[in-house]
């Protein structure tokens, strides 16, 4: 009889550790956030220091691990991505965007990849367009 209890009693740990390294990964960080994004980029074959990107973010949960972004800068443009979470990294899927330098404005696809701390998102971008490349533009999005 004892030993069937200490059998049982194991199998309860077990699935209690496993249940418990199952949460919900997305539900812990879904929120609004403000958000900055800054950096420099390639265009044509000048180096061009971006104007700082500023403005409101909502971290929407899709699934346990799947998220929707939605991006609402201050000056007007909004944009959506999807993103994965897996523990303390993010990964944005590449989305659409227009980027603004100076007076001209690009169709670039941007991506990243990040780490989520207490009520921070940190997140390299790069961004890929016709005339325009970046690998190196911080992302920082801090919960409200």
């Amino acid at each position: 009889m004892k030993k069937i209890f200490i059998n049982h009693y194991s199998l309860f740990i077990i699935l209690a550790v496993l249940l418990s390294s199952c949460q919900d990964q997305v539900q812990q960080v879904t929120g609004t956030y403000s958000y900055k994004i800054s950096g420099s980029a390639e265009v044509s074959t000048d180096s061009v220091v971006l104007s700082n990107e500023q403005g409101a973010m909502d971290l929407i949960r899709i699934d346990t691990t799947a998220a929707l972004l939605t991006f609402n800068e201050l000056r007007g443009a909004t944009y959506v991505a999807n993103a994965t979470i897996h523990g303390k990294t993010i990964e944005l899927s590449p989305y659409k965007r227009n980027l603004t330098i100076g007076s001209r404005t690009y169709p670039i696809t941007a991506s990243g990849t990040g780490t989520i701390y207490e009520n921070t998102l940190v997140l390299t971008l790069s961004y890929k367009g016709e005339d325009v490349s970046a690998d190196e533009i911080l992302l920082v999005c801090k919960k409200n």
